[in-house]
């Protein structure tokens, strides 16, 4: 197994470590337009790697091609989301980043795996311009959000949480799948969808960016692809008439195998329905102002 990062910021060479512990990993390749970063984080991974008894080929650098032959590369490059800035502040910049990412990498038979900022735009973007077909280009952020949706409903009190779905955008037009949610106990959630919502931006004021949680759903999304266990994982996925919407990226329901991601249309409510529209509505509208 091959892995992929192109971008080897905190985010990037987090993922990577945490890749290398979870997975059996036999190749890791960090790339960056900073060379001696990439080159550095590659080896001080081997290191870690050594460490647990683990001796994968792992590589940095500035050259693309060292990502050719990845099971899925994962696309961190772009501008960092700064204090005070939301998601959608990053999306002229990125678009530019991500546009010229894409063509370097389009001819790579590898799934993309778009963290970049704002995520789901930047995950239309890549499929847009890289020419993939649909399930060989996704994103995360909404099982990010899902997990910070755990993260709240256990610290209200819930036990035994089965199922807790955050969809939609990765950003302040997110909402939970209450109809689906099962777990034990009753909350109060608008208190709780409130609380996930704002909380990336407490995170990014405190220490300058999300990093272990971001990693941590990324490795299992990961691991998801490479041992193709079709897990159902909210996902952002490019629309074409599932539940009504087309021509835009956003998180929904999908399983996650060797095929990528596959979209998985479940029962929504009304209410749900129309959120989720409303949802896709403000990332057209962003889609259009980046010429999309």
């Amino acid at each position: 197994m091959k892995l992929g990062f192109l971008g080897a910021g905190r985010v990037g060479s987090v993922t990577a470590f945490t890749c290398l512990i979870s997975l059996n990993v036999d190749e890791i390749a960090l790339v960056d337009i900073a060379k001696d970063l990439a080159e550095g984080e590659a080896i001080d991974l081997s290191h870690a790697a050594a460490a647990l008894d683990k001796y994968p080929k792992i590589y940095g650098g500035d050259d693309y091609s060292k990502l050719e032959g990845s099971d899925v590369i994962v696309v961190a490059a772009g501008f960092a989301r700064r204090p005070g800035m939301t998601r959608l502040d990053l999306a002229e910049k990125n678009a530019g980043i991500i546009k010229d990412v894409a063509k370097k990498i389009s001819s790579f038979e590898s799934k993309i795996l778009v963290v970049t900022n704002p995520m789901d735009l930047m995950t239309y973007v890549m499929w847009k311009e890289s020419g993939k077909r649909r399930n060989e280009v996704f994103g995360m952020g909404s099982l990010l959000d899902s997990s910070r949706l755990k993260d709240r409903l256990k610290a209200h009190g819930v036990k035994n949480i089965r199922r807790s779905w955050i969809i939609g955008e990765h950003g302040d037009t997110m909402f939970a799948v209450r109809s689906l949610a099962d777990f034990d106990g009753r909350v109060d959630w608008e208190s709780i969808e409130g609380d996930v919502r704002k909380v990336a931006a407490e995170v990014i004021a405190k220490k300058g960016a999300t990093v272990f949680g971001p990693a941590v759903c990324i490795c299992r999304m990961i691991k998801a692809v490479v041992e193709n266990t079709g897990e159902i994982i909210p996902t952002s996925c490019v629309l074409d008439g599932e539940y009504g919407i087309k021509n835009v990226a956003l998180g929904v329901p999908a399983k996650l195998s060797k095929k990528g991601a596959e979209i998985v249309e479940v029962e929504l409510s009304k209410d749900e329905m129309e959120k989720l529209k409303r949802s896709a509505n403000v990332l057209k509208e962003w889609l259009q102002k980046i010429g999309y």
